[in-house]
């Protein structure tokens, strides 16, 4: 046999059995595919695992790589199929299935909560005919995302995704008015084209000016239960509040501002609420005052909605009493305006970006704690340790703070132990609670660190803490509708109370009278519907309070802090910072 025959036949024998191994691989990859479409998941991988290989004689590679993975996936080795996934795509980058292999690692990171990931890998997918199921497989998991604030950052990181803004416009316009970014909203809506009607909270109505204004005040006088002597009364405070409102009266008058005042006797009870409402003259007013109480208020909310009459809470902080009613306002910040506040005040005067948290039993306490909690952590801060005190095991601050060894019984991944000096850079205090305030000071002046204290100004009440103490401590309050009582206009405003009412003003006849001159400026300005005027100032100025910011939210925004220094006590507020 010749060379040339001997070249020919041996080449014809190679053809051969590639031709064989080839067939051989495909017999070998149609088994395994079998055993997968049977969900014999754990028997598909192991007969895919031999065609993985890249050969001259395996065209199937690809193809087992990426059922491997999808097998691995079913039997819930979730961490195996995501790593697999990575490798089909840096291996085979030209694959003509890479769009597959990009929307199932999509999938896996928004199981595993890696959003950002998700979100980028899956706009990554060039195929229009996968639109449909990404757009589905988004909402399904973004959806599912709990806290607000996290989906506003992601936001930030994928801008143009329409999914993600329609998910965040959903979730803003579900919140409490009082919580809901109204700016970013409207942002949300025109951008993505959204339907306003299915997310449009805020009002837009002309403004009613009138000569006079009526005002309602519905408040629980008790009447029946006032004994006619000069010991405090029962409800002492609601007296003083209608106090302060009448008071300031005489100064709208002064400045030509005219209001009437109806007061109501709520009763705390919904039956004698029901029965006021029911009243012809109470459609006619131009704004409501209360009510006080949870039951009462209900009723009023829904007058005022169907009314469209604009009313108010003088005391409460809590953002479900406005609801969804955006003729609702708080007077005061609402819990979470307060925690967000006192939160971008701390990121830009703690010593360093470690805090920890400890907040009392009341709701009012975990929502300013939970709300400072999302606002400092995304400054970028490290918050070690997030407690919950009991007014009856305040032992657990002395522990933390100070005393060494673990706290509790748990499990090891679960104790805390004390923390050491000038690790933290502060620490934020939700709670009025004495107890709790002073193990904290007692606790913090044991240390004898530079951790700064972050609390309420109610713990000013405290006769047995001087302010040399906040001084030392290098504290910052946050104080709400905080009065200086060395303000010249305070100084007149008690002058003249004592004058007419033969008593100091308490604290609830400030309140009473700031509100009330607040508002009478406010229909005299902006007329009935105030808060279109409101809406367009980003600042009012107080009388007895620094003042006040109302635009695009039910609450004031001015939470002041109190610091504490050689020459007194310095005020210091920011303007909301709206994203």
């Amino acid at each position: 046999m010749n060379y040339k025959k001997l070249l020919l036949v041996v080449g014809l024998l190679l053809s051969i059995n590639f031709l064989y191994a080839q067939e051989s691989k495909q017999q070998q990859y149609l088994n395994a595919k079998s055993l997968f479409n049977q969900e014999s998941y754990n028997l598909a991988m192991e007969a895919f695992k031999p065609l993985m290989k890249r050969s001259e004689d395996n065209p199937f590679a690809e193809y087992a790589s990426f059922y491997y993975a999808l097998a691995a996936y079913n039997q819930g080795y979730v961490p195996m199929a995501k790593n697999m996934l990575l490798q089909i795509k840096e291996r085979f980058p030209k694959w003509s299935k890479t769009n597959e292999v990009k929307y199932w690692l999509g999938k896996i990171y928004m199981e595993s909560k890696e959003y950002n990931q998700a979100i980028t890998i899956l706009d990554d997918i060039n195929d229009r005919s996968f639109n449909e199921d990404i757009d589905n497989l988004k909402f399904y998991y973004l959806e599912q995302i709990e806290e607000v604030e996290n989906v506003k950052q992601l936001h930030e990181n994928h801008k143009d995704d329409k999914v993600l803004g329609e998910v965040l416009a959903k979730k803003i316009a579900a919140q409490s008015l009082v919580n809901q970014d109204q700016k970013l909203l409207a942002e949300l809506v025109k951008k993505f084209d959204l339907n306003a009607a299915d997310y449009q909270t805020i009002i837009d109505e002309k403004p009613v000016f009138k000569e006079k204004y009526r005002v309602a005040v519905l408040f629980p006088f008790l009447m029946d239960r006032l004994a006619p002597n000069d010991r405090p009364k029962v409800n002492q405070l609601v007296l003083d509040l209608y106090d302060g409102i009448r008071f300031a009266l005489d100064t709208l008058r002064e400045q030509g501002i005219k209001v009437e005042v109806y007061a109501y006797d709520t009763e705390r009870s919904k039956a004698s609420t029901k029965k006021i409402l029911e009243k012809e003259e109470l459609k006619s007013m131009d704004l409501i005052i209360g009510p006080l109480f949870a039951e009462p208020r209900e009723l009023v909310q829904e007058f005022s909605f169907q009314y469209k009459i604009n009313m108010i809470n003088p005391l409460s902080s809590e953002a479900d009493v406005v609801g969804k009613n955006p003729y609702s306002f708080l007077f005061n910040p609402s819990n979470e305006t307060i925690g967000r506040k006192t939160a971008e005040y701390v990121s830009k005067h703690a010593r360093n970006n470690t805090g920890l948290i400890i907040y009392g039993e009341t709701s009012q306490d975990s929502a300013v704690a939970m709300a400072y909690k999302q606002k400092i952590q995304s400054e970028g801060f490290n918050i070690i340790a997030t407690k919950r005190v009991e007014k009856d095991d305040t032992r657990q601050i002395l522990d933390m703070l100070v005393n060494r060894g673990k706290i509790g019984g748990g499990p090891e991944e679960e104790a805390i132990y004390r923390i050491k000096e000038d690790s933290v850079g502060h620490i934020f205090v939700a709670s009025t609670n004495e107890l709790i305030s002073s193990k904290v000071i007692s606790a913090v002046q044991t240390r004898g660190d530079s951790i700064m204290v972050v609390a309420s100004a109610d713990w000013l009440k405290m006769s047995v803490v001087g302010y040399d103490v906040y001084e030392k401590l290098g504290a910052a309050l946050f104080a709400p509708l905080y009065v200086n009582t060395d303000k010249p206009e305070y100084i007149r405003f008690r002058e003249d109370y004592i004058s007419k009412h033969r008593v100091v003003p308490s604290q609830y006849a400030s309140i009473g009278y700031e509100m009330m001159l607040f508002l009478g400026e406010s229909l005299n300005k902006y007329g009935r519907y105030f808060q279109t005027g409101w809406d367009k100032n980003e600042f009012i100025p107080g009388y007895l309070t620094p003042g006040f910011s109302y635009s695009n939210t039910q609450d004031n925004s001015i939470v002041p802090i109190l610091n504490f220094g050689p020459e007194g006590v310095d005020v210091i507020y920011e303007l909301d910072e709206k994203e």
